[in-house]
Formats: C-alpha cells, sequence, structure tokens
C-alpha cells in the first residue's frame, strides 16, 4: 500500500544537488606560534580547488611569533590566505571577526591547534551537495598530544552513541568540535554574531542550527585534535573545575532559553543527565561538595516558581510532555530542588509511556525496514533487489521516507516506481510511503517503529542494522 504521512516538520527547501561551493575556512590564533603553521599548511593542503577555498586568520592580538609566521606563509602562498591582524578581543570575538569576513557559501573552522586530513573539505562538501536539507556537518576526530602521538583513535567514542535528535544530544554535551565542523552561510544569521556569555562557539553554532536544520557527520576521523597543556578545556584542577562551571552555566542557560518543543521525555531527562554529568565530573576535580558549581541571581526561584504553576496546569488538561517541558525549564532555573528533579522523572516516563501508545505505521507488517526515497529514486535497481529478495514474503513492509522531497515530486516519482516495477500486482510486496513534512516527534516515533534500514550504503556502529541490496537476502531470516 501507498500509504498516508505522518506530522509535519518544517525543513529547508530542497533546490536539486547544488553546484560546487566556494568554502571559507576560518582560523583563530591566539599565542599558538609552536602549532599554528602545521594548522595553516594542513588548510591549504585540502584536495578542493584552491580556487573556491578561501583562508582567513585571525590573528587576535598574539604577543608571540603567531603572526609572522602566519604571514610568512601567506607570502608563500599569494591570494589563498586573508591575515587580519586585530587587538586582542578573545576567542569569541576573534571567531565573531572571522564569521563576519567570511564570504563562501560553507564555512569550515578550524582551531590554530588542530590539523585537518587533506580530504576533509572535500568529504564534507559532497555530504552537503547530496542532501539540501544538511545545515551543519561534522566528523571524528583523532586525539593527539603535542607532537601528534596517538591518544584516542576517535575522540566520538567518549560520548557513546550520538542520537537521532541532534538537539537533544548537544543539550547533553557538546561533540561537535570546532575542527570538524563545516555550516550552511546561509544560516549564519541564526548562529552569528555568537554571543559574549556562551561558553563555547562550537556549540552555540551547532545548537542553533540544530534548532533548524538537519546535522550529520562523518563517523571516521577527519581531523586532528591536539591535547596539551595549553588548551582551554584542560590543565590543572583549577582549570578542569572552571571549564566544568561553565559549561554548566551554559546548559542552564540552553535549556532555560532555547525552544524544546522538539525533545520527548526521554530527551528530556537526558539533557538534564548532561547538566549533571558536568556537576559530578566537577566535584570530582575539585574533591568536594562544598563550593558553588553554578552561579544564583536574585529572581531565578520566582522564574522556577511560575513555570512549575504551568506544569501543574499541564497536568491538569493532562499533557505530561508539556508538564515534563516546564519542569525541566523550572529545574534549569533552580537545579537545587530535588522535588522538581524528582517531578521531572515522573512526567517524563509518563510522557514517553504516552507516546509509545501509537503506532506511526498502523496497518504496517511487523517487519518494518525504512529507506530514504531519495536513493530509492536515483537507484532504480535497489527497488529491483527488493521486489526480488520479497518472493512470497507477508511480514514485511518497506517504509519509504519521502517526507524530505517536494510533496507532488515525491507522489509522482513513487509512482512510477511502482508501475515500473508493476508492485500493485503483487501481494507479496508491502510499501508504506511517508509524504509531506514531519515534526521531529514523528519523526523519532516513526525510527522506533522501524527495525532496520534499507540503503546503498553500510549502518554506522551502534544504530539500526541497514540491509544493502547485496545483503537483502538476510531479511526473511530478520523478520522471523
Amino acid at each position: 500500500m501507498i500509504g498516508a504521512s505522518l506530522n509535519n516538520l518544517t525543513s529547508l527547501p530542497i533546490t536539486g544537488a547544488m553546484a560546487l561551493p566556494s568554502v571559507s575556512v576560518l582560523l583563530c590564533a591566539y599565542n599558538y606560534e609552536q602549532f599554528v603553521g602545521r594548522a595553516l599548511e594542513s588548510a591549504l593542503a585540502q584536495d578542493y580547488p584552491a580556487e573556491l577555498a578561501e583562508i582567513i586568520v585571525i590573528d587576535d592580538g598574539s604577543t608571540d611569533s603567531t603572526g609572522e609566521i602566519v604571514d610568512e606563509i601567506a607570502d608563500r602562498n599569494p591570494g589563498r590566505v586573508r591575515i587580519v591582524h586585530q587587538a586582542n578581543a578573545g576567542y569569541i570575538g576573534a571567531t565573531n571577526r572571522g564569521l563576519a569576513e567570511s564570504r563562501g557559501e560553507l564555512i569550515a573552522l578550524l582551531d590554530a591547534d588542530d590539523v585537518w586530513r587533506a580530504d576533509k573539505t572535500r568529504r564534507q562538501v559532497e555530504m552537503f551537495r547530496s542532501d539540501p536539507t544538511l545545515g551543519l556537518v561534522f566528523s571524528d576526530m583523532t586525539v593527539v598530544d603535542a607532537d601528534e602521538a596517538v591518544l584516542m583513535p576517535s575522540k566520538l567514542t567518549e560520548y557513546g552513541e550520538i542520537g537521532e535528535n541532534r538537539l537533544a544530544a548537544l543539550l547533553f554535551e557538546n561533540f561537535a568540535t570546532t575542527s570538524s565542523i563545516m555550516v550552511r552561510a546561509s544560516l549564519r544569521d541564526a548562529y552569528a554574531p555568537v554571543p559574549a556569555h556562551v561558553h563555547a562557539a562550537d556549540w552555540w553554532i551547532a545548537m542553533q542550527v540544530a534548532l533548524r536544520a538537519r546535522l550529520d557527520y562523518v563517523p571516521e576521523p577527519l581531523a586532528l585534535y591536539r591535547m596539551h597543556g595549553t588548551n582551554m578545556s584542560v590543565g590543572g584542577t583549577g582549570a578542569a573545575l572552571a571549564e566544568n562551571r561553565r559549561a554548566i552555566a551554559w546548559q542552564l542557560w540552553a535549556l532555560r532559553n532555547l525552544p524544546l518543543d522538539a525533545l520527548d521525555g526521554e530527551d528530556m531527562l537526558h539533557a538534564w543527565n548532561g547538566i549533571e554529568r558536568h556537576a559530578r565530573i566537577g566535584v570530582e576535580v575539585g574533591g568536594s561538595f562544598f563550593f558553588d558549581l553554578m552561579d544564583r541571581a536574585p529572581g531565578d526561584s520566582e522564574q522556577a516558581d511560575a513555570l512549575l504553576m504551568e506544569a501543574d496546569n499541564a497536568a491538569a488538561n493532562g499533557d505530561s510532555r508539556a508538564e515534563a517541558r516546564l519542569t525541566l525549564k523550572a529545574l534549569a532555573w533552580d537545579p537545587f530542588r530535588l522535588e522538581t528533579r524528582g517531578r521531572l522523572h515522573e512526567s517524563a516516563r509518563r510522557a514517553v509511556a504516552h507516546e509509545g501508545l501509537t503506532d506511526p505505521l498502523p496497518g504496517a507488517r511487523p517487519y518494518r525496514m525504512l529507506v530514504d526515497a531519495r536513493e530509492l529514486l536515483e537507484d532504480d535497481d535497489m527497488m529491483s533487489a527488493y521486489a526480488e529478495a520479497m518472493g512470497g514474503s507477508d511480514s514485511v513492509t518497506l517504509v519509504i521516507d519521502a517526507s524530505e522531497l517536494p510533496t507532488e515530486v515525491a507522489q509522482a516519482g513513487l509512482q512510477r516506481l511502482v508501475d515500473r516495477h508493476r508492485l500493485n500486482e503483487r501481494h507479496d510486496i508491502d510499501l508504506v510511503a511517508i509524504v509531506g513534512p514531519q515534526e521531529d516527534g514523528a519523526r523519532r516515533r516513526l525510527l522506533q517503529a522501524v527495525q532496520a534500514r534499507y540503503s546503498r550504503h553500510a549502518g554506522e556502529p551502534g544504530r539500526k542494522p541497514v540491509l544493502t541490496p547485496s545483503s537483502l537476502g538476510q531479511v526473511m531470516a530478520r523478520a522471523a
């Protein structure tokens, strides 16, 4: 059957694969004479057309030889590097200057102590070209020491699996690290200028983009993340404690001020667990419970009281999800209320139970595989392979996600596909098409309701199993 669509989600319009875009590389440096040359050379060594890549270096008032090093490299590469020497404005100020100077369609960030792999720009551009709904792409990184000896092959492993809801994941932890990020300049009004109070520019940019567009990542390392004694986020006990306090302050600000409607009950608990995780680390680093990990201001308690009154109204109306969201915001204003923390857990669990009662694919067969309509329409062999593998099946439904295609394009393309393969004549082929935009909550329920994906590409570790045209023979055993 060709089924109806799920709920709506505002997304960026698809305009077809974009031409090879221009890229601005933004490198901010302050007193990094030991590393900045290596970072800049790695940007110059990208296997991407030089005429489409501008490299902007913001020398933020360095008092060592950083300025001379980048000037000398720029002189050796005429027309490739633009240097801005300015009085020290700090990390956020330098980032904002670079964002303002950038002219490319895509903006890539590079810390002055990190190093890019030669294919980073090309690989990330390919993802943007294949999916116009993407707003930001990041990658894994290899953690190295000052001499580039490997400390950890993968930086992302410290965060575990990154969930489908990127906003919830970002509320838990900052996993889109500066030197791994490439972002659309067309969204710049959403993330620039970065406010002065923000803990980390990369965290801010990723979170603001997640509110408006899709985030995705390359699961393999495309850069080296250098750990050394002068990193902002490492160092002695005092520096580490200060870092966790700044992280907590930013997470609380985000929960207080950002819209959280896209979060389900599990997402809300995950976001709060991120704050408690930083608090635990702070206590461990500080070696004592007898200090404040977060600042409290007059009026914070009153804000929490007002939100809890709204939560009471939501509970009276039977809206557990709204109750949990308002309780989470109240807890962000006053994290020291144990009873509010308990209420968050109770209301979030009720919301999860309520959302789990509804099957987003009514009438579908027990085993459901999800496929991206764009893949299916671009490669006719995918449907041929599926039709051949499904001979005699009565337990499998192929769920075709066409939600990111214009409705008329999706309906016409899928109808032609069905007609071409004469699928309406077969009782063993069951298709459900998700046509039209979806809300975040509907998409999460859809992903929970499928057991596997069907794709030309192998799956990522920790995600649902992926069957390719060559491995579709497994589907009957899996369905059983």
